[in-house]
């Protein structure tokens, strides 16, 4: 079973179909609701059940969700229920993100861009550790942007959003170097 995170539509639809055509059950998990300071429309709960219609018509077992990736619990109930009805989970891929590049858009725009794209991929894992067994995969999507030391050095003025969204996108690509290492050293590895 995966447990995708952004999955109603875009990528996360994208990695739920075709980890259904590998065989994989799957926990589709996505907000289905706007963040203010995000410009652009999110998805919707008809997408999150297109989803699940794709992954179906692949003839596998899907769950979804609706829920927020900044909230650890609420992830934590979806998965717990997720391996109580199909059993052990083996692939996470922590997909759901936000990219509020407008310039002059408000502060809050960095914190949301963090807490979605940083807080939103640590919670998603650390909410399936207890579900995860030797040989499983942690699949953090990534971007460009976790390459530059910020955006201000691409000449692109991203404002609040942007530079929360190139934080974010460098803290997590340390994150997935560093606990792979802590995961290699774990006596349960």
């Amino acid at each position: 079973m995966a447990v995708i995170s952004g999955a109603a539509r875009g990528q996360g639809r994208s990695h739920a179909r075709l980890l259904a055509a590998e065989g994989a059950d799957i926990v589709a998990v996505d907000l289905c609701a706007d963040i203010e300071t995000n410009e652009y429309p999110l998805a919707r709960p008809e997408d999150l059940a297109e989803t699940a219609r794709l992954v179906e018509k692949e003839g596998r077992r899907v769950i979804t969700a609706i829920a927020d990736v900044r909230d650890r619990a609420a992830l934590s109930t979806a998965i717990d229920t997720a391996v109580s009805e199909l059993g052990r989970l083996d692939i996470v891929v922590a997909n759901a993100g936000i990219c509020p590049l407008t310039a002059g858009l408000p502060p809050q725009a960095f914190a949301d861009a963090v807490d979605v794209d940083l807080v939103g991929v640590l919670n998603l894992v650390h909410a399936s550790l207890k579900h995860l067994q030797a040989g499983a995969s942690i699949i953090v999507i990534g971007s460009n942007a976790a390459f530059m030391s910020s955006m201000n050095t691409t000449g692109i003025d991203g404002g609040p959003g942007g530079a929360g969204y190139a934080f974010a996108k460098i803290a997590a690509a340390h994150y997935v170097n560093d606990f792979a290492l802590a995961l290699a050293r774990s006596p349960s590895g």
